[in-house]
């Protein structure tokens, strides 16, 4: 990592445009900030459990990997969907999930 900077930049800089495109979508990733010292692991909260694993096992099938958590994971109607990001997704790959995620949703019920 110290010798190679621009990685973490990139990462931070996939993350940022990740999370602010699934907000401009309607997607609710809860409080979620990226700076640094954060993570980038991006959440997309449903509520419902079964919803949120019905979601996951749809998203995979159309080859975008977000894992479902539900309760006792986490407390009961908190469920979602984890994704996270590598410093290596290009910007036509992050889209294309972006693409996928908003159609599944809107298909799953969980966006209008």
């Amino acid at each position: 990592m110290e010798t190679e900077p621009e990685r973490i930049e990139r990462l931070w800089s996939n993350t940022r445009y990740f999370q602010g495109e699934l907000k401009r979508s309607g997607f609710n990733i809860g409080g979620v900030t990226t700076p640094a010292t954060e993570t980038p692991i991006t959440p997309i909260i449903i509520g419902e459990g079964r919803k949120t694993m019905d979601f996951s096992r749809a998203l995979f099938e159309e080859g975008v990997m977000g894992t479902g958590i539900a309760f006792p994971t986490v407390a009961e109607g908190k469920a979602r969907i984890r994704l996270i990001l590598t410093s290596e997704h290009t910007k036509a790959q992050l889209d294309r999930a972006l693409e996928t995620l908003e159609r599944v949703a809107k298909k799953n019920g969980i966006l209008a």
